[in-house]
């Protein structure tokens, strides 16, 4: 195994004199922060394509480049310092990708925030954190005048006044020197469109990201591929992840502002893209667009939301063995790895927590472990590594070691003094030939309490009847997961992110 690793991190070119020296030499110019892994990616592959959006494409070396030139842009025409605060609203595009790395490089910290959030859900942060400076797309302009934020604030890309993607081509502004800093924080935020977000934060640590990057290297074999589409925004956990494991490794990154599932089926047919990172709804949605499209992938990983056993076994079935399943929370980081062996076998399973993750699982108002119980995950790459953090789901552990989830914490229904966990009855009626999405909630009930409600997405062109599907689950499922109601709709909300909006619904 040890021999096998070393083997992979010589292919990288990271555990080479080469590749170690570049290590040093970053660490000496720039201090442990994001650039230098850009830094190191540039050095080692320089005429490798680094990333291709909708408007540039960009080599490592032309990346770093251009990431410096906005470090400096950022120092002197923002005044941005150490230990400052910079939100950077961006969709997944090659200026927001600058940005990430150029105010790290200036020990700053740096807030990824979803530029879908509310007028409101910005302030109330704002009111919390008193940020220094914005970088944001145009489109949520308005917003940013709506609260009076412009005076501290830089557009991704304007087309004829000052952006951070003209600062990134300026002549003048490269000349000016930089100096070694102290990394920043790395905040993303949890919540999202569902709730008022919170911060989750970290610091970029060398010896921190090398477990889960030894996980993907080791039990995903990563470094075999080169070209990744990075489908998840990186204003997100996974998104972020995804984006640095592909510059340490010099990957062929491509991005797209939005996700839409035609343009991502035909990408990756006409670039013949290896490896794409999602979430569930994405997959889901590419399967039903054009399955045939999705032929060059060697490696699907998904992670951001749960991954449901149905369309697990849908894929492994249309697209073979490829497909990898991430778990993890915004402030536990990637923690738990479903290998495409396990997802054959159990594909209910979120897997085992990888190298370095501690995992509890806690009954409520105990520190005890149980079977079934809220999941609980500790690692020195956690938001607040030296304390447990309680993800709100809930989970159970078989003799293998393997993980299972039950449902969230707060979505359990006592029904007629049962415990009824709505997940349980989603997986069982996504195994029906004709639905394409459910989703299982409480109704109060007088006699029960509560009562199950399902509601349903068929899959066009089946017609659906309640009848018939309460015969289906009837010996299925227990009397008391039973739906007292089944609603049948033609689509149900969504995040940004992908997770269903229950709070809409």
């Amino acid at each position: 195994m040890i021999f096998t690793l070393l083997r992979k991190l010589h292919r990288t070119r990271l555990l080479t004199v080469v590749g170690l020296y570049r290590l040093l030499e970053a660490i000496w110019m720039t201090g442990i922060n994001l650039m230098a892994l850009l830094r190191i990616a540039a050095k080692l592959h320089p005429e490798r394509i680094a990333v291709i959006d909708e408007q540039e494409e960009l080599t490592y070396l032309q990346l770093w480049q251009q990431a410096e030139a906005v470090t400096r842009g950022l120092q002197k025409e923002c005044g941005i310092q150490p230990r400052q605060k910079v939100v950077i609203a961006c969709r997944n595009h090659a200026a927001a990708i600058k940005a990430i790395f150029a105010v790290s490089r200036l020990g700053a910290d740096v807030f990824l925030i979803n530029p879908e959030m509310s007028a409101n859900q910005i302030q109330t942060i704002e009111n919390q954190l008193h940020f220094d400076y914005y970088i944001y797309d145009s489109e949520i302009s308005p917003l940013i005048n709506t609260l009076s934020l412009g005076h501290k604030a830089i557009p991704a890309y304007h087309p004829t006044s000052s952006s951070l993607d003209r600062m990134s081509v300026s002549p003048q502004i490269t000349q000016s020197p930089l100096k070694k800093v102290k990394t920043g924080k790395v905040v993303v935020m949890t919540g999202g469109t569902t709730g008022q977000p919170k911060p989750a934060s970290r610091k970029p640590s060398l010896f921190d990201f090398l477990p889960p990057f030894v996980a993907l290297l080791s039990q995903v074999n990563l470094d075999r591929y080169r070209t990744v589409y990075i489908a998840t925004p990186i204003y997100h956990g996974f998104g972020l992840a995804a984006l640095l494991i592909g510059v340490t490794l010099g990957a062929q990154q491509y991005f797209t502002r939005r996700f839409d599932a035609g343009q991502a089926c035909n990408l990756i047919a006409q670039e013949k893209i290896e490896v794409i990172t999602l979430v569930p709804l994405m997959l889901r949605r590419m399967l039903n667009y054009n399955a045939q499209a999705l032929s060059s992938l060697q490696r699907i990983l998904t992670g951001g939301a749960l991954l449901r056993p149905a369309l697990a076994q849908t894929t492994l079935k249309q697209l073979g063995p490829i497909l990898f399943n991430l778990y993890g929370t915004s402030e536990a980081g990637f923690c738990i790895l479903a290998d495409l062996d396990l997802l054959q076998r159990q594909p209910e399973s979120i897997g085992k927590p990888i190298a370095g993750v501690q995992v509890n699982i806690r009954h409520e108002g105990s520190s005890q472990s149980y079977q079934k119980g809220q999941l609980c995950i500790r690692s020195a790459w956690s938001a607040g590594a030296k304390r447990w953090i309680e993800t709100g789901d809930l989970a159970y552990r078989n003799t293998e070691g393997n993980l299972f989830l039950c449902g969230r914490v707060d979505d359990m229904i006592v029904s007629g003094g049962e415990n009824v966990y709505p997940l349980e009855l989603e997986n069982v009626l996504l195994q029906y030939p004709g639905i394409d999405a459910a989703v299982v909630l409480g109704i109060p009930d007088p006699e029960f309490g509560q009562r199950l409600k399902a509601i349903i997405i068929p899959k066009p062109p089946h017609s659906l009847d309640q009848s018939t599907l309460l015969t289906w689950l009837k010996p299925r499922v227990a009397r008391y997961q039973m739906p007292a109601v089944i609603e049948f709709r033609q689509e149900l909300p969504y995040t940004s992110l992908g997770k269903l909006d229950r709070k809409a619904l």
